[in-house]
């Protein structure tokens, strides 16, 4: 039994992996434009030789493209998550990945460029709506949240691919390594089950028991002893009134989808399903969560790290003697390295401590950098502690990547009623990348005009406001069945 549970948890680690490559080439294209971005705007080295250099204005919609995508893709990944399914419609995605780098190989002009990010915004808008329904539904409890956190830490590596290839490959190599990844992702993931929770809702309860069968390595017509999470699991796939199928009531010439419905749909939505305590507290927690993640000041300082620290009057060089692109692969590791410990303490420390200590450790690295920075604006010598910023930059991006950065999705995941999850999910997403496009393009207005600390003092109280929140509102849903967690949200 042992060796069979083992094997199934293998499955799971397997089809979440494969599934999350697409974050990784999602990663890829948001990564990119670090490096692309100084070599297209130089003079003398800008790879669009018909072109030449790209003005500030194209630079700007080429890096906002990716959020205009990432808005429509949330929408088109909605509308197939429900009805082809959460494996298919994150299958799809990787075309707008394929064509996106054979559109920077094809480039010689900035709108294919626009293109490029458009369509990589894109394929990241539809895997965030369709891998945080996915990984859920076919993960078991105990290991749920650390494979849903995977989603996150796939996007990093993906960013800090790009970083390294940018550093140390030719403009076009870049392409063809990053084309790798869909296409890797394309050829493995076209094999693995749908999601059993899903086949379930479409009430083809015979598929859903096949899909569950193989995620917890338990064959048909064989005697095993099922633990009782996995009857509890097969017994939710039954018709209403049905009665459970273990393998030995099978017959050898049972058709395998005989008590399905062919095409069948689930109900329509309803407001009565949204007007229910579970529905209300769901969406209250996952859009506050939503805001968060923009508003903590983690992806904006990402996106634009030498802006924030030329603002503070530190160069990214200062302090260890990097250059920039060094700089810039050093706190993509730092990233990618709180991402991974997200993943191994989500499950032991639990969804409510980790963003606790997420959010206060990123309410604090934002204050000491904005009092950095104020110190600069009132003239005061800190040539002593020129370090200061990037080890508040470095302590903000690991602590921020620890909780405020990735369990959002797994919450978003986890809490939301299962009649109303999709829905829902492609609702909290279209937010999300709505508040990363005005983030991205509106924050560095604010450290303009108000002063680089008030824009740092910001961030601190809105991830010192996500603390507090968190202690008084989120359940923690760690170790807890859906139906668990569904019993916790309607209280």
């Amino acid at each position: 039994m042992a060796v069979v549970v083992r094997i199934g948890m293998l499955r799971q680690y397997l089809a979440s992996i494969l599934v999350n490559l697409l974050g990784v080439g999602y990663g890829t294209v948001s990564g990119w434009s670090s490096a692309a971005l100084p070599l297209l705007e130089s003079a003398d080295q800008s790879p669009l030789a018909d072109h030449g250099p790209i003005s500030p204005e194209e630079s700007s919609w080429i890096g906002g493209a990716l959020c205009i995508g990432g808005i429509v893709g949330t929408f088109v990944g909605g509308l197939l998550v429900d009805r082809i399914g959460r494996k298919w419609t994150a299958w799809l995605a990787g075309f707008p990945l394929v064509a996106a780098w054979t559109l920077v190989l094809l480039a010689d002009h900035p709108g294919y460029l626009m293109g490029t990010r458009f369509l990589g915004g894109l394929a990241g808008g539809i895997q965030y709506v369709a891998i945080p329904l996915y990984v859920p539904e076919l993960a078991e409890t105990s290991n749920r949240g650390a494979l849903g956190s995977l989603l996150v830490l796939s996007c990093c590596v993906g960013v800090e691919l790009a970083y390294l290839a940018g550093a140390f490959l030719p403009y076009r190599t870049i392409a063809w390594v990053c084309l790798a990844v869909p296409l890797i992702f394309l050829l493995t993931f076209y094999f693995m089950p749908e999601s059993p929770h899903y086949l379930a809702s479409r009430r083809r309860y015979q598929a859903a028991e096949r899909s569950l069968r193989f995620y917890r390595t338990i064959r048909t017509g064989t005697v095993v002893t099922m633990s009782a999470e996995f009857e509890e699991e097969l017994s939710r796939f039954q018709p209403a009134g049905g009665k459970l199928k273990y393998p030995a009531e099978r017959t050898t010439n049972q058709h395998p989808d005989q008590h399905q419905t062919p095409g069948a749909t689930p109900r329509r939505l309803r407001w009565t399903d949204f007007n229910t305590n579970h529905a209300r507290r769901a969406f209250l927690i996952c859009l506050f969560f939503m805001t968060l993640n923009q508003f903590c000041g983690c992806f904006y300082m990402m996106n634009y790290a030498g802006s924030v620290f030329a603002g503070s009057g530190a160069g990214p060089g200062d302090g260890p003697g990097l250059s920039a692109n060094q700089s810039v692969i050093v706190v993509g590791l730092i990233q990618l390295c709180g991402c991974y410990a997200s993943t191994l303490l989500v499950d032991r420390l639990g969804r409510k401590l980790l963003l606790v200590i997420s959010s206060l450790g990123v309410a604090i690295g934002q204050s000491v950098f904005a009092g950095y920075c104020y110190g600069q604006t009132l003239g005061y010598d800190l040539s002593m502690v020129r370090w200061l910023p990037l080890v508040c930059f470095s302590a903000v991006t690991f602590v921020g990547s620890l909780g405020v950065l990735s369990l959002p999705f797994v919450i978003l995941g986890e809490i939301m009623p299962q009649q109303i999850k999709g829905f829902a999910t492609t609702f909290c997403m279209a937010f999300n990348w709505t508040l990363a496009f005005l983030a991205l393009k509106y924050f560095g207005s604010i450290g303009i005009v108000f002063g680089m600390h008030v824009m740092l003092s910001m961030f601190a109280i809105s991830s010192l406001i996500g603390a507090i929140f968190t202690l008084l509102v989120l359940p923690e849903t760690k170790g807890k069945s859906f139906e668990q967690i569904q019993q916790l949200m309607e209280r």
